[in-house]
């Protein structure tokens, strides 16, 4: 089964959209306070040179007494290296400064922002009469780009944003080892499940942590079911194997008994009966083996296995029930090298013998089965050809199936042999020869 989702990559997703979304509001939030706080402390230095120009003007009886002090200018240097402009106005005459600087539109703001020659200045209005009682005003318009103060701004709330930063990446880090560590029994019990034999249902018996601890009972629950019924389909293929081979064998000894005292007329009819009780019992052995070999599979049993040798051992056996039928084995090239391979030996033998077996049933009397083995590509090949009835283009596709071949019946003998092939990452390839006959070429891995 695919894992979805980890529970480490959930959290860490969590925690980086947090990091994100944090780190954004503090920079965000913290440019907007150190702003406010550095556009405050400016307005209180504009603040104090308008005032300082205010009271260097003084109104005697027919003029206004009036030089700029330029040292209150320092105040903002000494602040910000920034641009400072000015403005002195007798009511709506302009006394110094420059003409065109911008005016607040509503009389009550004191300070404000405006973009003056194309940078963002920073402006202040001051004024008093120039006597008391007097309806005449005396101001001053004082003000100072603030480039540097908004890059200054910019730059606090970039290291306090990276400070966040840095403190999310150890708490993440942090959270990482700590669930490791809290994972560990989880890790552990995966681990021990990877080490067991494949019929191993024995319950966990590892401490583990609350969290889990239903989980593990759980599992136990579900081994304790599984090694029931694993026991179960092991009783009940042995029994039904049994419970059926015995009738078959007495319904064929009986068979071959009655064919000897039948009359000649009934006796096609009891060779039949033979034929096909000896296929009944030789289907019911197929399935018991095709079992067996499901579950040494999933054992996983395997060793190194000298093809060559196994397959002369194997057409030995064979050669009683070829001689019944007047067919001749022929190995060729089985001992003259070593064909290794990493498999199981059991599967591979019964995968090989009921290939060979096959082709003894379809071959013709007095004609031969030529097996061979060799290397190819990393590969070995075991090749069976028989000089048969061959097998119809429209079920070459099919040959693993239990489907009829021209003949008689497949069975489950290919059907086997196809599956020990896929256990050992090799596959069976069915061909019909030139002349006649069936070519099976058994390929297998060597590793």
């Amino acid at each position: 089964m695919d894992s979805g989702w980890s529970i480490r990559g959930r959290l860490f997703s969590l925690w980086l959209l947090m990091l994100i979304v944090v780190s954004l509001a503090v920079y965000w939030s913290t440019n907007a306070v150190v702003e406010r706080s550095l556009r405050e402390g400016q307005d209180r230095n504009l603040q104090a040179v308008a005032q300082v120009i205010l009271d260097s003007a003084v109104k005697t009886d027919a003029t206004i007494d009036f030089e700029l002090p330029y040292q209150a200018f320092e105040v903002l240097a000494y602040s910000a290296p920034e641009r400072i402009y000015y403005a002195v106005f007798l009511d709506s005459e302009i006394l110094s400064g420059y003409d065109d600087l911008p005016l607040s539109e509503s009389p009550e703001q004191s300070s404000y922002g405006e973009i003056y020659r194309g940078e963002s200045t920073r402006f202040y209005v001051a004024g008093k009469p120039i006597r008391p009682g007097s309806n005449e005003q005396f101001r001053v318009v004082i003000g100072q780009t603030e480039t540097s103060y908004q890059k200054q701004s910019s730059t606090i709330a970039a290291w306090i944003a990276f400070a966040v930063l840095a403190s999310f990446a150890l708490l993440a880090l942090w959270a990482e080892l700590s669930l490791r560590h809290a994972l560990k029994p989880v890790v552990a019990i995966e681990k021990d499940l990877i080490a067991r034999p494949a019929d191993d249902f024995s319950p966990i018996e590892r401490r583990v942590p609350s969290e889990v601890v239903r989980l593990v009972q759980t599992l136990n629950r579900i081994f304790d079911q599984h090694r029931g019924l694993l026991q179960e389909n092991r009783a009940f293929i042995a029994e039904a194997t049994h419970q059926i081979k015995t009738p078959i064998a007495a319904i064929l000894m009986r068979a071959e008994l009655l064919e000897r005292e039948v009359e000649d007329g009934s006796r096609s009819a009891v060779k039949d009966l033979i034929i096909r009780a000896r296929y009944a019992s030789k289907l019911a052995t197929q399935l018991l083996m095709r079992a067996t070999l499901t579950y040494r599979e999933v054992l996983g049993a395997r060793d190194q296995v000298d093809i060559g040798a196994l397959v002369a051992g194997i057409l030995r056996a064979l050669d009683p029930v070829a001689e019944i039928k007047d067919v001749g084995l022929v190995g060729n090239n089985l001992e003259s090298a070593e064909f290794i391979i990493f498999g199981d030996r059991i599967a591979l033998r019964e995968g090989i013998t009921c290939l060979i077996d096959n082709a003894i049933d379809y071959a013709p009397s007095l004609t031969d089965v030529e097996v061979s083995v060799r290397h190819d590509g990393g590969r070995v090949c075991v090749t069976v050809m028989d000089s048969g009835p061959g097998i119809d283009q429209q079920e070459l596709g099919r040959a693993f199936d239990t489907t009829k071949r021209s003949g008689g019946h497949a069975g489950l003998g290919l059907s086997i042999v196809e599956k020990v092939a896929a256990s050992h990452r090799g596959e069976l390839m069915i061909s019909n020869r030139e002349g006649g006959g069936t070519r099976c070429d058994l390929w297998f891995a060597t590793s």
